[in-house]
């Protein structure tokens, strides 16, 4: 049977990479937003407002997974609890 390792320091990195990948994210979807609405502003076509329908159902999902990435962060949290109380005892 294999065993699993957890370390503080693994939970660390992965707190640190959620989050740092949750900003980049974020920051990457206002970024597309601010220049595609720069591009077509006063455009008054269908289909612009059938991609701007499209892009926001785009930027949900996107930010549901910036969700899930703070979803993990929380959860290394919680491991790095067990842990410190794992040791202590």
């Amino acid at each position: 049977m294999s065993k699993t390792k957890l370390s503080k320091a693994a939970a660390n990195r992965a707190i640190l990479y959620s989050e740092e990948a949750r900003d980049r994210l974020m920051s990457n979807i206002n970024v597309m937003n601010n220049n595609v609405n720069y591009q077509f502003i006063g455009l008054k076509d269908p289909s612009y407002n059938r991609y701007l329908e499209l892009s926001e159902s785009m930027q949900t999902m996107l930010k549901q997974i910036g969700d899930r990435m703070d979803a993990v962060a929380t959860y290394c949290r919680q491991v790095i609890k067990w842990i410190d109380a794992y040791n202590e005892i």
